[in-house]
This record gives structure tokens, C-alpha cells and sequence, in this order.
């Protein structure tokens, strides 16, 4: 082992005494709202869009905001950068040979999410990832190809219609061999088809347990009680319908229904494999018996898709994942109204309902920090956390080693525990009556991990094709205020609070920090590895 001289030992001790001080001092500093003192601030001129406010806009519709990024949206506008980033070409997730290593599939990801141009497409499809689940943990990524086929069908849809999202994820071979409608065999009327999709569609992917009001509110009976969406005959009903498809064959393979399985493409109809029973769906409406496979499929789909219910509980669950938590039920009801209408008469459509989310005054109102309420914003989930604090570095990635930090933070991608995601929407903080989901998985373990992997990042490695650019912070660093000043734009879109400044200002202007790339390496940890940083609001 090469050791240092015992003075520039003492000195980096001095050092990392001065930042975890410091970020004992962060833990418990600074209040939701608070902001830097007025002289710090970045003043847009005239209707320019500010880097704070470009800052935080890219927060909620990407997976981080970078200097280029940050003056992307400056030279335009929101709206603008919007349809830019609709446009945007795909980050498609190459196929691996199946019998590749899975973990390359996991790399693509990272990779996708540190340097894809398509960031909004990318924030979004992994949103309907975490609403619409699929995981290795039934069977340990037997194939790769599996979650690439199923990756890009989540970004080719994630602006499309919602009817087409909920078509190609019945269809998708993955989900198929996931939920268990792949072989899912109807044969006559004394079949009992395997439920699993049918059940989860219903709960999980569409609608939900109980009937919505349009600001997601629950209808309630005359006893105050909820109202269910659907009982066990509906259950059984789609069960029904879910039934008569297949896998597509591997290559040099004849087409049967008791295939291998085999993700190169949608699932194939079987007639002869599907159920003949009449079929009970939602609202009243059957499917009659002897019915045709695909218009029946159709038919059914029709039926979740038009559900009241949709609107509400998917959009609310976007406007988690990219925004706030705790959406007020006016939110709600503006954007599920676009998703019921997007003013041209179309229902679902996905692109108005991601710009409905992002330019909706509640999602803006943090523009202005004066505006800022306590029940704003919402806890990093870990790839998030991850990803911000990497793209704040200028980090370029071949997405090695990564999931094994996302790992010992409970979320490794593509490896939920459960159908139910790696935590529920409706999760409450713990004394309070607020929803926080993302807290389900930070325990005093994966906060500790958090922080281990902001240390490797600033200090050390995160893996041997990962690499990290800070040369614009050390560039000023000679000025600590200056310093901050970038990191706060980059990191906290400039709304780092008062006293968290005041004790990062002290501690960088020590004279422990002899040199610039020191300096600039602390505040940036102290920043990165804050409670602060970890709350986006």
C-alpha cells in the first residue's frame, strides 16, 4: 500500500473532520422553502426562464439537470423544450444474445439514464415501469432479452395513447411469462384460466380497487363505505378473456401453443386455445360466448380503458413520480381531465398528460421560493438520487457495477420485489398524514448506502467505466461563495436554505482546503449527500 506523508495525512483527516461536521450540521438544518440569501439569487431578465427555474424543471423531467441541460431550456422556453423532447430519437435498448450476461441489460439502463438525449421519454417509461410491473425476481433473468424487448416497448409507448400501452403490455411476451398469460390455456367451459394478469391489471395497471372521483378522491356509499371497482366474476371474466396466447416461436421453430418461451415480439393468438365461456367485465357489460380471441382482447381492453377510474389513478401516480406526492385533488382533476380529454376529443393520450403534469401552476409554483408549501416535492428514490448527483458530476458511464449500489438501496433495477413495485403509492410517512412513497424503502441501512455511494462518486470510483468531470466547480472554487453558488444552481436549483449555506460557506473557507479540487470535491459531497439534496421540492 502507497501511504501518504504523515502532513498530508493529518490534513485530509482535518478535511473529512470539517465535512462530516458539516453534514451532521446539514441533517438537521434548513426548513422546506427556505432560500439563500437575496444577494445569492440568479434574477431572469424580462421573461427569460432563469437557471433556477430551468433547474428545477429539469428535476421533474429528467433524470437531472446539467449545464447543458440548464441552458437547453434557458434559450427557449418550457413548453419548447417539452416538444423538443418529444421529438427526441429513442435511447433504444440494444437485444443481447440471450445467453449474454443479464447484467448488460442493467448497464443499458444507466447508460440510457446518464447519457440518453431523450431524458423526459426517459423519466416517463421508467415511471409506467414502477405503475406497470414486471421483475427478474420470479425467475433470475433467464433471458435479458426479456426487459429489453420490454424497456422499449415502455419508451416507444410512454407518449403514445394509454390504450395502446395497456395493448402491447397484454401482449408483451415478458409480461406474459410474468403475470402467467403466456400458455394461459381457455379450452372449454370447465377450464378455470390462470387470474394472476387479469386480477392485476385491473388493481394494479388500470383502475384500481375502489371507485375514484375525478381528483382521485374515493365515492362513497350511503354507510360512507367505498365503492368496489369490480368483484370475483369480473376477476374470472377477464381471466376468460386473457386466455389463447403464446409466445412467438424462436427462430427454425414451428409455431405451437405449448411453446418455450421466447421474447422477440407480441404473443401469437391461439382460437383453438381459447376460452369459449361467456365473459363478465366491468360495468355490467358480457362478453358473449364463442366469442373471436383478438376482438374480444379488444373489447376487454376497451372496457378498462374507458373505466372513469383511469384517468385519476394513473395520472396521480405521475404526478408522484415526477412532481409532488401529496398532488392536491384540484391537480388531480386538471390533469386526468386532459388524460379524459386531451381537447381534441382523444382519450389517454399520454404526451398531453406529461405536459398537463410538468406545466401545471402547482408543478410550477416552486419556480417562485416564495411560493413553496410544506407538503411539496418528494423524497429521491434511490436510481434517482443516483443519477442527479452523477449527471450534477458530469459523469459518462458504461453502467458497470451500478445496480450493485442500487442494489443495497433496495432498488436494483428491473428486480422489484413484487408486482407492487419497490414501494406503493400509498405509502404515509410515519406520523403524519402524508403520502411520502419513496420513504418505504430509506432505513438507517439504505440512507447509509446513499451516502457511501456519494463518497465513492466525489472521492473514489462507482465503477471501472464510470468517470466524473468536476473541472467547472474546481474552475471556482477559489471563491467559496462563487462555489456554492454553482453547486446550488446545479444541485438545489438554487434554493439551497440560508443556514445550510451559512454552514457550507464556513466550512469551505476553512483553511483545511489548500487547493481548489478539495474544496470543490466537499461541497459537493456535503451537498450531494444531504437530506437537503435528497428532497426535491
Amino acid at each position: 500500500m502507497i501511504r501518504k506523508p504523515v502532513h498530508q495525512q493529518a490534513s485530509s483527516l482535518r478535511i473529512l473532520a470539517l465535512c462530516l461536521a458539516a453534514l451532521l450540521m446539514l441533517a438537521v438544518s434548513g426548513e422546506a422553502g427556505a432560500t439563500i440569501p437575496p444577494h445569492k439569487q440568479v434574477t431572469p431578465h424580462g421573461n427569460a426562464v432563469s437557471a433556477m427555474v430551468a433547474a428545477r424543471f429539469l428535476e421533474q423531467s429528467s433524470w437531472g439537470p446539467t449545464a447543458a441541460t440548464i441552458a437547453q431550456v434557458q434559450q427557449t422556453d418550457l413548453p419548447t423544450f417539452l416538444q423538443q423532447q418529444f421529438s427526441a430519437p429513442i435511447s433504444v435498448y440494444a437485444t443481447p444474445d440471450p445467453g449474454n450476461n443479464p447484467s448488460e441489460v442493467q448497464k443499458q439502463f444507466f447508460v440510457n439514464a446518464m447519457q440518453g438525449q431523450d431524458q423526459l421519454r426517459q423519466r416517463v417509461s421508467f415511471a409506467l415501469s414502477e405503475i406497470i410491473v414486471v421483475s427478474a425476481k420470479k425467475a433470475k433473468f433467464t433471458d435479458p432479452t426479456q426487459f429489453s424487448l420490454w424497456m422499449n416497448m415502455l419508451q416507444s409507448d410512454a407518449f403514445g395513447n394509454f390504450f395502446t400501452l395497456l395493448h402491447d403490455v397484454t401482449l408483451s411476451p415478458t409480461m406474459g411469462y410474468y403475470l402467467d398469460m403466456a400458455n394461459n390455456n381457455g379450452c372449454s367451459n370447465r377450464c378455470r384460466p390462470n387470474e394472476n394478469y387479469g386480477r392485476e391489471l385491473l388493481q394494479l395497471f388500470s383502475i384500481g380497487l375502489s371507485e375514484l372521483n375525478i381528483d382521485g378522491s374515493l365515492i362513497l356509499d350511503k354507510d360512507g363505505n367505498p365503492i368496489p371497482t369490480y368483484g370475483q366474476d369480473a376477476i374470472q371474466g377477464f381471466g376468460q378473456v386473457f386466455t389463447g396466447w403464446s409466445y412467438p416461436p424462436a427462430p427454425g421453430e414451428p409455431t405451437r401453443f405449448f411453446d418455450r418461451r421466447y421474447f422477440s415480439g407480441p404473443m401469437l393468438p391461439y382460437q383453438k386455445h381459447y376460452s369459449k365461456a361467456s365473459k363478465v367485465l366491468l360495468n355490467g357489460v358480457t362478453l358473449p360466448a364463442n366469442g373471436d380471441i383478438q376482438a374480444d382482447l379488444n373489447s376487454a381492453l376497451q372496457n378498462i380503458f374507458n373505466h372513469p377510474n383511469v384517468g385519476p389513478f394513473i395520472c396521480q401516480q405521475l404526478i408522484q413520480k415526477l412532481v409532488t406526492s401529496n398532488p392536491s385533488p384540484a391537480y388531480i382533476t386538471r390533469v386526468a381531465q386532459i388524460f379524459n380529454d386531451n381537447g381534441s376529443g382523444v382519450r389517454g393520450d399520454l404526451q398531453a398528460v406529461v405536459s398537463a403534469i410538468l406545466l401545471d401552476p402547482e408543478a410550477r409554483r416552486g419556480d417562485d421560493p416564495t411560493q413553496v408549501q410544506a407538503t411539496d416535492g418528494h423524497l429521491r428514490e434511490p436510481l434517482l438520487h443516483m443519477m442527479s448527483a452523477m449527471r450534477a458530476v458530469n459523469a459518462t458511464t458504461d453502467g458497470a457495477n451500478l445496480a450493485n449500489y442500487a442494489n443495497t438501496m433496495l432498488q436494483e433495477p428491473f428486480d422489484s420485489p413484487s408486482v407492487f413495485n419497490f414501494y406503493p403509492p400509498n405509502f404515509q410517512i410515519s406520523g403524519t398524514q402524508l403520502l411520502g412513497p419513496e420513504f418505504k424503502i430509506l432505513n438507517g441501512n439504505t440512507t447509509v448506502s446513499r451516502i457511501n455511494f456519494i463518497n465513492d462518486l466525489i472521492y473514489g470510483s462507482v465503477g471501472p467505466g464510470t468517470t466524473t468531470d468536476i473541472s467547472a466547480y474546481v474552475a471556482v472554487a477559489g471563491d467559496a461563495g462563487a462555489l456554492l453558488n454553482l453547486v446550488n444552481t446545479n444541485m438545489m436549483h438554487g434554493e439551497m436554505p440560508s443556514d445550510m449555506y451559512n454552514t457550507l460557506f464556513n466550512t469551505l473557507s476553512s483553511s483545511a482546503f489548500t487547493d481548489n479540487t478539495s474544496r470543490a470535491r466537499a461541497a459537493l459531497y456535503l451537498v450531494a449527500s444531504s437530506s437537503q439534496f435528497q428532497m426535491e421540492h
